[in-house]
């Protein structure tokens, strides 16, 4: 609520000459340089691991454009075909000038209708405008604004500035044309303000307009780079889903997104810090985030709608070592559902701590490094996390064997045998691992910590609460099926 917004920023906006577009902070200008050049079968194999197509259908058109900037630059698709890919989705919205430039970069003439929407865009920014004007100016005020949060109710509001429900459901409106037109930073302005307002109001705070407001402005701060107050609205929106009366189905389709929308602040944020600013994120949010992710109602969610998201499931227990005490339970999880999916990130956890073959997760680490490279929330990460892999395939080959040649492990973590040696060393370091290392028989020699009585309690009773869901799940499929036999 305090926070300051400009009236002449409102104003002077639908004369502006500016156009109507938006590539947004996390595209960026990479958009226009040159794609790499790679041979049909590199392409077809990073094609191959590319979720955009399966993921597309979670994601708000809005949030697919820094994907399709990604794919653009990877090279891994003509650059055409994500052009045209780019003005399909442009169509359904108000950037405008996004698009006409699009046609112009395929050597086409964009459709005189393209011109004339654009007036009609201006016009209805500027009636809305109009109408939420006098809102606005009050909370240019900051007197005003402060003594908006000492109203008991949604009605002393109104009395004090002689407004209506009409002005606070016309700034909403003002926000979502905004959105539309690709300005992300003041619809989410906006937005705080709408939903400041509405906590005034007991009644209309789980309306279908406040909802829709709290999942635009989740939009908009993921656009923005705002990933602190993205982590914030999601946190909300899972209490919401929780506590709102609502079916089954559609709480099933609504968590799946909220699950897709989740990857931006996890994966995007540049990094983590105690006093996060645009773009980074804080410690404390990123394992609320990662909390959420993971928790069994989420994988259950996972497991019944959009599986594809094993893959980041595998990737946050890689590369977050705080998570090594969801690693077992989890990937039993995954292994339950390898039907549904698998790729080589879900089958090098497989392959480490189902099947205990180290070989096989060795090849399967190779390719994950084809899979970070054509995916959009991955790429960045690779390092950490062929780093981090190492690290798991080391310390489960360490709990099997107490003495270990160093030239065999080296061969299971495709290193030399000097640079495993040297790798070891400053694990054992920094890890603080029980090891020490006979460097004249080239071995490392490990003690082993028996498992406390309270790990073997949670080793039986985990997956409870999943299996549990499933269950229910297949009893609910198999009431549906019997009408149909009978």
């Amino acid at each position: 609520q305090g926070l300051r917004l400009r009236v002449q920023d409102f104003c002077s906006y639908p004369l502006c000459t500016e156009p109507l577009k938006a590539h947004g902070e996390m595209a960026g200008e990479a958009a226009q340089a040159d794609p790499p050049v790679l041979d049909p079968e590199e392409a077809a194999l990073l094609a191959q691991y590319d979720l955009t197509s399966r993921m597309a259908p979670f994601l708000d058109r809005h949030l697919i454009f820094p994907i399709f900037v990604f794919l653009r630059e990877s090279g891994i698709y003509k650059k055409d075909d994500l052009t045209r890919a780019e003005v399909a989705l442009l169509v359904e919205t108000n950037m405008i000038d996004f698009a006409i430039e699009k046609y112009e970069s395929l050597g086409e003439e964009a459709p005189a209708s393209l011109t004339a929407a654009r007036e009609k865009v201006l016009d209805r920014l500027g009636t809305s405008r109009d109408k939420c004007l006098k809102l606005l100016e009050i909370l240019e005020d900051d007197e005003a604004v402060q003594r908006m949060s000492t109203f008991k109710n949604i009605d002393e509001f109104y009395q004090e500035f002689s407004l209506t429900v009409d002005h606070v459901d016309e700034l909403l409106h003002y926000a979502q044309l905004n959105y539309d037109c690709g300005r992300y930073s003041l619809s989410s302005d906006l937005c705080k303000h709408y939903r400041g307002i509405m906590a005034h109001d007991a009644e209309r705070s789980t309306m279908s307009k406040h909802v829709s407001c709290i999942w635009g402005a989740l939009a908009s701060f993921l656009l923005n780079g705002d990933f602190e107050e993205a982590a914030e609205v999601v946190l909300k929106l899972d209490d919401y889903l929780d506590n709102a009366k609502m079916s089954k189905q559609e709480v099933l389709l609504q968590r799946p997104w909220l699950l897709h929308w989740t990857l931006f602040p996890i994966f995007k944020a540049e990094k983590v810090e105690a006093q996060p600013e645009q773009g980074s994120l804080s410690l404390h949010s990123q394992m609320k985030l990662l909390d959420f992710f993971l928790n069994e109602k989420s994988l259950s969610i996972i497991s019944l709608s959009c599986p594809h998201l094993f893959r980041y499931v595998g990737a946050c227990l890689i590369l977050h070592k705080r998570l090594k005490h969801l690693v077992k339970e989890t990937v039993w999880v995954i292994h339950h559902e390898q039907a549904s999916y698998s790729d080589p990130i879900t089958r090098f956890l497989l392959a480490l701590y189902t099947d205990m073959d180290f070989d096989e997760a060795q090849l399967e680490l190779q390719k994950c490094a084809a899979v970070c490279k054509a995916d959009y929330f991955l790429k960045a990460h690779w390092k950490d996390f062929e780093e981090n892999a190492r690290l798991m395939i080391f310390e489960t080959y360490c709990r099997i064997h107490q003495c270990i040649n160093i030239g065999m492990i080296a061969s299971k973590l495709n290193m030399e045998a000097e640079e495993a040696e040297l790798w070891i060393v400053k694990l054992i370091q920094n890890a603080k691992l029980d090891a020490r290392i006979d460097s004249e028989k080239s071995r490392v020699m490990m003690s082993k910590a028996p498992p406390s009585v309270y790990q073997q309690v949670i080793e039986k009773t985990k997956n409870l609460a999943f299996r549990s869901t499933m269950l229910i799940s297949n009893l609910e499929k198999r009431e549906k099926e019997r009408p149909a036999l009978l």
